[in-house]
């Protein structure tokens, strides 16, 4: 899509990166660290400086406490973590259960390891549309959140598993798994003695009142979960790969053995920089406050365009995506072809949301657009979206 988009010179809202800088405050120590961190390899696990910064942050998100000496390890990137975890634990023939639509390294991580994906369905919300929640929407579909499963999940657990797959914030739909439901998932994986690999690199981007809770902070799991989550995301520099995995000793062991074999270390000005601003914890506050307001108002933007449009758009508490039905403006048309159809005729590119599935379950009636933008892309965007998308007749 972000090929079609510079094709046609349509604003690409398909791909999850920012079109503006990060914190200035990063930056500089960026630019800092470059002439005054060493330039040789740097220690396998993380630099010492990073560890200790990212457990006291872990410990401060979850009230999990982390050891940085064993408990934490630095990786190139949240999907090098969620590579290295599935590599880990995953063996020929072992069954992970994740939760689709589902961000495509997973099952790319899964395949490689030679274990079999079992997904469970998180049904899409009731819309306008006549098909809007797309096949067998949940009971609590009505409610304008996607919903587990929950008769597939315990079919799926009740089989066994090795690993469980847990995205939340939730890349695409927006989710941010509840309480009750970070409870029922977690019984299954205590009572299975598997391992979740919890992707949170949105963890920072949560609103209208929803609070992000990592299942490693529930009870008895600390020991099951190993949580992933990266700078990438929170400071708004995809580029800079840096992430970190968490867990206990005997998982973060398992995960480091793979990280070993395949990028060993992450560059060491880029790790002392972001320490440098983990540190600051008054400004980390500050930040990442604003952050959240600023992608609130960016979000209200693009929906109000996407409503505007005719797209039915359900709430979206959490990421910098929001999942938009097109069921009422197209019935029946699939979603590359929609997709395909916006770049061409309104200069917009997004995401169908098929790609985020195993098998994709028949027609879906939706496109995820990013609203992580400035908000001249997005008013230019809600310009070229002005009046209902609808399929010619």
């Amino acid at each position: 899509m972000t090929d079609l988009a510079r094709a046609h010179g349509a604003v690409n809202l398909a791909q999850g990166f920012p079109d503006f800088l990060g914190p200035p405050e990063l930056l500089r120590a960026l630019a800092d660290h470059v002439a005054t961190s060493h330039h040789q390899y740097a220690p396998g696990i993380g630099e010492v400086r990073l560890r200790r910064a990212v457990a006291r942050q872990v410990a401060r998100a979850t009230g999990v406490e982390r050891d940085p000496a064993t408990e934490v390890t630095i990786t190139t990137g949240a999907t090098e973590a969620i590579y290295a975890t599935i590599n880990a634990f995953v063996n020929p023939g072992d069954r992970v259960v994740a939760f689709e639509p589902l961000y495509d390294s997973y099952a790319q991580a899964i395949a490689n390891a030679g274990g079999e994906l079992v997904p469970v369905r998180l049904h899409a919300p009731a819309t306008g549309g006549a098909s809007g929640a797309g096949p067998g929407a949940g009971p609590d579909a009505a409610g304008g959140d996607w919903a587990v499963d929950w008769p597939a999940l315990e079919a799926a657990t009740a089989a066994g598993f090795r690993l469980l797959v847990l995205n939340t914030p939730h890349n695409p739909t927006g989710k941010v798994f509840t309480a009750d439901e970070l409870a029922r998932i977690a019984d299954a994986v205590r009572a299975a003695g598997a391992v979740a690999l919890c992707d949170e690199v949105y963890e920072a981007m949560t609103f209208d009142g929803a609070e992000h809770r990592s299942l490693s902070s529930l009870p008895g799991m600390a020991e099951h979960v190993v949580r992933v989550s990266s700078a990438a995301k929170t400071f708004g520099f995809t580029g800079l790969k840096v992430g970190w995995a968490t867990a206990c000793p005997a998982l973060t062991a398992g995960v480091r053995l793979v990280h070993q074999a395949t990028v060993f270390s992450t560059t060491p000005f880029l790790q002392t920089a972001i320490a440098s601003v983990l540190e600051d914890e008054p400004w980390l506050t500050g930040y990442l406050d604003a952050l959240r307001v600023d992608y609130r108002a960016r979000r209200e933007l693009l929906r109000d365009a996407l409503v505007a449009a005719g797209f039915d758009v359900p709430a979206a508490r959490g990421t910098y995506f929001l999942m938009a039905s097109y069921a009422r403006l197209a019935p029946g048309e699939g979603d590359v072809a929609m997709a395909r159809r916006l770049v061409a005729e309104r200069g917009v590119a997004a995401i169908p949301p098929s790609v985020f599935y195993a098998a994709p379950p028949g027609p879906l009636p939706w496109l995820r657009f990013a609203f992580c933008k400035r908000d001249e892309t997005l008013r230019e965007a809600a310009a070229r979206l002005r009046g209902p998308v609808a399929r010619p007749a």
